[in-house]
């Protein structure tokens, strides 16, 4: 049975592609047969190219964006505004089927930006991941000031849609956000529904998911 992960995060820059990268690699290492996608990306430089996408690609040893990403748009916005930019809309049905289609016996799903993010208009972040019900869900919370209240409203959404996440990961993206670690950690602890993970992802470190405690 084909196991399907869809990585969300609590805000942009959250580090859900730092996250991904490492899983998708600790996996492929242990003889899974594993893929990492990035099916919609906001932001593209002169060269036509995405930096989340490319760390996916120089992960996987992947040379073609098509094969890990079906959206791209240049503009670094929400993605319904970056689309309407380019006088493109995104469609669900296409979008969800190109999710499922993915050959790999482990796909690694990165959303983009947090739940209530508009891929198009009426239709969220959090309308896809209800879209796919087989998909298991995990959390990246960045770590800083104000991750507390992003990560509870984040929590509170996906236990309200049924989709509580499997695993929690604390990410300190800089060095600076080491401190919020621990105080992050403690106060979204009771919220946790039984059997999800708590990682604490320190700056520099890269993600493996196979420990069950880190």
């Amino acid at each position: 049975m084909k196991r399907r992960i869809f990585i969300t995060a609590t805000d942009t820059d959250a580090g859900k592609t730092w996250v991904t990268a490492g899983a998708v690699r600790s996996l492929a290492a242990s003889g899974v047969d594993a893929r990492a996608v990035k099916p919609v990306a906001c932001g593209l430089d002169a060269d036509g190219r995405n930096e989340d996408i490319e760390a996916l690609l120089a992960a996987q040893n992947l040379h073609d964006a098509d094969l890990i990403s079906f959206y791209r748009f240049a503009l670094p916005a929400a993605p319904s505004l970056a689309a309407a930019a380019e006088g493109v809309e995104i469609n669900a049905e296409q979008l969800v089927s190109w999710c499922e289609r993915r050959p790999a016996d482990t796909c690694l799903i990165e959303g983009v930006g947090g739940l209530m993010v508009p891929l198009s208009d009426g239709w969220l972040v959090s309308d896809w991941l209800a879209a796919m019900p087989d998909c298991e869900v995990w959390l990246v919370v960045g770590c800083r000031l104000g991750a507390i209240n992003h990560a509870l409203l984040t929590l509170d959404k996906l236990n309200s849609m049924g989709r509580s996440p499997a695993r929690v990961i604390l990410n300190a993206a800089s060095a600076g956000d080491e401190s919020w670690l621990e105080p992050v950690a403690q106060a979204i602890a009771p919220f946790l529904g039984a059997g999800c993970l708590l990682h604490r992802l320190h700056h520099g470190d890269v993600y493996d998911p196979l420990p069950r405690q880190q």
